[in-house]
């Protein structure tokens, strides 16, 4: 294909998370599409696990950027945005498509100079959303005020993440487009699943499991949800608790896991690389996230046919119905969530009946399908000669009717 636009997808890290995934499903669709695409990202990686290798089978072309790293550095950002101008003056593309934070401000200020027609940023989430200093906080805002106005497009991953960006006078309304993550709907687990699921993480097969998946960090808050979960383990000698993940705090959290009731009960997994295939040893899935742009790990939980409990955080509430696909709870209300646990652990007829209907809403409103269509029909409006590169763009009714989630 001749004519194929060419593309860059930048990204700060390029480790086992939501962002990531993102981009490496956007960046390898298109160039099944026949695009020119290439996928670029900063050298650190993390306990989270890399995305490389898969990026790799999928014949995406991988470059790294030397000095492109997740803490503010002021030397090392310099000169990752020294580099990628030079980049984008000797590699043209006609787009440069960024995600997370640190990528997103130096990859459209090096695009714009280098003069790339088209930038586009996706917004996972705000660094302004973080725990830092209020200075740190202010200083990433106006940094992504004057990032927004060196590009075309925002893609919000929920209708939250563009509300706090409109809320901090980060690009105008008319910039901003909600495309919710997607992901592939895999195929029910049946029992067989289950039970080679519960062996591989030495779960017993008539016990009822609570699991999370994710970072053992701050924003993540496992050590919550085990002082949450304590006294439920204390009441009901069917609960135990999965943890699959690693991070920074591991160490408390085996600390805190000592000083339970049933410390044997709680199982810390580690960093498995088919974590998804996993939920299917799981009864229900929570999550204690201080803050979330629009998690896909919540998608995978319900298209287990799990019910989720977590906290009303940025864009869940768009993917989790309160009392219908689980329980979503004031942030710090710790006793609200206990009580929804509760309620669950005690009620199969419930959790089957909420898993199910999640299930049924990812399948409606959240396929990768529909992400990446309305992402074409994006890229097609701004260039309509790209249609052509594509084949023809999915219908309005068809993308619209994905893209329309019940309240």
């Amino acid at each position: 294909m001749p004519d194929a636009p060419r593309v860059c997808h930048l990204v700060t890290r390029l480790i086992v998370g939501g962002a990531q995934r993102i981009a490496l499903e956007t960046a390898a669709h298109f160039r099944e599409l026949g695009w020119r695409v290439e996928l670029w990202s900063g050298p650190e990686a993390g306990p989270e696990g890399s995305l490389r290798e898969e990026a790799r089978r999928r014949g995406l072309p991988l470059r790294e950027v030397p000095d492109l790293v997740r803490d503010v550095a002021p030397r090392r950002d310099w000169a990752a945005l020294c580099w990628l101008r030079r980049a984008f003056r000797a590699q043209p593309f006609d787009l440069v498509h960024t995600h997370s934070a640190k990528a997103g401000i130096l990859g459209r200020l090096a695009a714009a100079h280098a003069r790339v027609p088209y930038r586009i940023h996706t917004v996972h989430g705000w660094s302004m959303d973080r725990d830092e200093p209020r200075i740190v906080r202010a200083l990433y805002a106006a940094a992504e005020r004057i990032a927004a106005r060196r590009c075309q497009k925002l893609i919000a991953v929920s209708e939250a993440v563009r509300e706090m960006g409109l809320r901090h006078r980060i690009g105008t309304p008319a910039q901003y487009e909600v495309i919710h993550g997607g992901i592939a709907l895999p195929t029910p687990p049946g029992e067989d699943e289950r039970r080679r699921a519960r062996e591989a993480l030495g779960l017993p097969q008539e016990a009822i499991v609570v699991g999370t998946i994710g970072r053992l960090d701050e924003a993540k808050d496992p050590l919550g949800v085990l002082a949450t979960l304590a006294p439920l383990l204390a009441d009901e000698p069917r609960l135990w608790v999965a943890f699959i993940g690693d991070g920074p705090l591991r160490d408390e959290v085996a600390r805190a896991r000592a000083q339970l009731p049933a410390p044997d009960r709680v199982r810390l997994c580690g960093l498995l690389p088919d974590a998804a295939q996993r939920l299917a040893a799981f009864d229900l899935f929570v999550l204690a996230s201080r803050r979330e742009g629009f998690p896909l790990v919540v998608l995978e939980a319900m298209a287990a046919g799990l019910p989720v409990v977590t906290y009303d955080v940025a864009g869940v509430r768009e993917a989790v119905c309160d009392e219908v696909t689980g329980f979503v709870v004031a942030p710090g209300d710790a006793a609200g969530w206990q009580d929804r646990l509760a309620s669950l652990i005690a009620s199969r007829e419930a959790r089957e009946r909420m898993g199910a209907t999640g299930r049924q809403r990812v399948a409606e409103h959240f396929t990768r399908e529909g992400m990446l269509a309305r992402t074409l029909a994006l890229y097609g409006r701004l260039n309509p000669a790209w249609a052509t590169a594509s084949g023809p763009l999915p219908a309005p009714a068809a993308v619209e009717a994905e893209s329309q989630t019940a309240s």
